[in-house]
């Protein structure tokens, strides 16, 4: 079985896979989800096409409960068995009530997953997973597994930017590109650069093998981006799908469950130093000002979306 090439995710605990969950529990924008959703021919919960998601890289299945009532049938992949396992505790369902399969396997092997036929997917999804991705590999395995007709949907956030509403927006913001961009940078793996550089060097499928069914037609391929540079693209002046208003202790939980916060607390020679996630939320509440804890943030958003040929 294939693992991300970010060993971090994979050997995390039971306790890390909740912490996870928890850290990460806001839904993604339903703007988002319209767009995957539009593109599949799925447009209501209670269509009848498409039948089948496959979620890859799931992780607790936060993206998997969303789309699961879109479809008759819902699995969620994910290499890393804490997640797997946390995922099944939730018992998420689809739109006929059937409960979501969680099976831990790589997504090179989506192909492989059993109760999964060859040309069986409609739609496959992944959330700020694919830059951990054999994608050579992984483009074969789609090509495999999906309908003629079937549609990749890939999707990460980048980043994350005080809304310009903020108390001290400017400063503000500079704490945040200081944990990310500069604290935080020893710690950056390729997988982290692909997702900060919103999937603009992922590897696409005609980029391995021109015999791959995609095509980079206007017709079966898409590249979407809001609030890039933290500017909200919104009409009402907001981020994607609204932007979150957060506390700084909310943001601090988030932000610890960073593969990169994990790989700096792991690093021996930051054993004796003030945590980083503590430390920077320390700033940023100098930032912010006396009394203020509540502000509103959001992140760059992209989203591939990719329709095999029929």
């Amino acid at each position: 079985m294939s693992t991300y090439s970010d060993p971090t995710f994979t050997s995390y605990n039971a306790t890390d896979a909740t912490d996870y969950a928890e850290g990460r529990d806001s839904a993604y924008p339903p703007a988002l989800y319209h767009e995957i959703l539009a593109f599949s021919g799925a447009s209501t919960p209670s269509s009848t096409q498409p039948t089948t998601l496959l979620d890859v890289g799931c992780g607790p299945g936060n993206s998997t409960k969303d789309l699961a009532p879109y479809f008759s049938k819902a699995v969620g992949i994910d290499p890393s068995p804490a997640m797997i396992a946390e995922a099944k505790t939730k018992g998420y369902k689809t739109r006929t009530g059937e409960s979501v399969e969680f099976v831990v396997s790589g997504a090179e092997d989506c192909d492989a997953v059993e109760g999964l036929q060859e040309g069986s997917v409609d739609v496959l999804t992944s959330a700020m997973a694919a830059h951990w991705f054999d994608m050579p590999r992984f483009w074969k395995a789609a090509a495999r597994v999906l309908k003629p007709g079937g549609v990749v949907a890939l999707w990460t956030c980048a980043s994350l930017y005080a809304h310009p509403s903020t108390p001290n927006a400017t400063d503000v913001q500079r704490v945040l590109f200081k944990l990310e961009r500069e604290t935080l940078d020893p710690y950056e793996l390729p997988g982290n650069r692909l997702s900060r550089d919103m999937y603009a060097n992922l590897t696409l499928p005609w980029d391995v093998d021109h015999s791959l069914p995609f095509s980079p037609s206007s017709s079966s391929y898409m590249r979407k981006r809001w609030d890039k540079d933290g500017i909200p693209s919104a009409p009402n002046g907001e981020f994607l799908g609204g932007s979150e208003e957060t506390t700084v202790t909310e943001l601090q939980k988030g932000l610890g469950t960073a593969s990169m916060v994990t790989r700096w607390r792991e690093d021996p020679q930051n054993k004796n130093k003030e945590d980083v996630v503590v430390s920077a939320m320390r700033e940023l509440r100098e930032a912010l000002g006396e009394g203020v804890e509540q502000f509103k943030v959001g992140g760059g958003t992209v989203l591939l979306l990719l329709r095999k040929e029929l």
